[in-house]
């Protein structure tokens, strides 16, 4: 067990914009743009800058590199403020962090991931029993097809799993899984407004978005035709 230390308040914000900044570094979109001549991940497919797109869009060398990253990008700063001695709400604070970094990048115009990868580092960091729940969970959704899914019931279990698991520390855990959970589910649900003016039903909109991941006008394969990938292009 790591001993705890006390932290000044500022300090303490030090760490969190630390964090923040890692996880927001956009590692997948560098690397494709560095590798695949200048291809922009944002104007493909889903439009994310994470794995998944880059293995759909610049190859699977690419995106077994990608994803490791951004695992670190969540794991590496929380495992730092646990070896460094901060209190575990502390630390858990960090983890929130790196993944609000990552769905919202200063470096993207604050449009970035969906941060799975990076919470799912920060959790590994945290709980071992919080990791495994989660890998459970993503290995039944690659073997069904059906990873959108599996990601998100992994991550509305996690809070559960942190609570139970987690001993005296649980209420701490399930607290900060909780709030990963509300960011994820706003990176799902970014631009909703957006594509129910141009798209109509807007509660089909919000069931294929948490449900599926999946938004008018973007393809899993192929450039995106929606709106707002016309901002992007140059």
């Amino acid at each position: 067990m790591i001993a705890s230390i006390m932290i000044s308040p500022w300090v303490f914000a030090g760490w969190c914009v630390a964090a923040y900044l890692v996880g927001g570094l956009p590692v997948g979109w560098l690397l494709v743009r560095r590798k695949r001549y200048g291809l922009d991940l944002r104007n493909f497919g889903s439009g994310n800058i994470g794995t998944s797109n880059a293995y759909r869009h610049a190859g699977v060398d690419i995106a077994v590199i990608v994803g490791p990253l951004q695992f670190a990008q969540g794991f590496l700063p929380v495992l730092a403020a646990r070896l460094a001695g901060l209190p575990l709400t502390a630390a858990m604070l960090i983890g929130v962090c790196t993944v609000a970094g990552n769905g919202w990048p200063v470096y993207m115009r604050f449009n970035g991931g969906r941060g799975v990868a990076v919470a799912t580092g920060a959790i590994a960091a945290l709980s071992v029993a919080g990791l495994i729940a989660l890998l459970m969970c993503f290995a039944w959704g690659a073997i069904r097809g059906r990873i959108a899914i599996a990601v998100m019931v992994g991550f509305i279990l996690l809070p559960v799993v942190a609570l139970v698991f987690g001993g005296s520390d649980g209420w701490i855990l399930g607290s900060g899984c909780l709030a990963i959970l509300v960011l994820l589910l706003l990176r799902r649900l970014e631009g909703l407004p957006r594509d129910a003016r141009t798209y109509g039903h807007f509660w089909r909109r919000v069931y294929q978005r948490l449900v599926f991941d999946e938004r008018p006008g973007r393809p899993l394969m192929g450039p995106r035709t929606d709106p707002g990938a016309n901002s992007l292009r140059h």
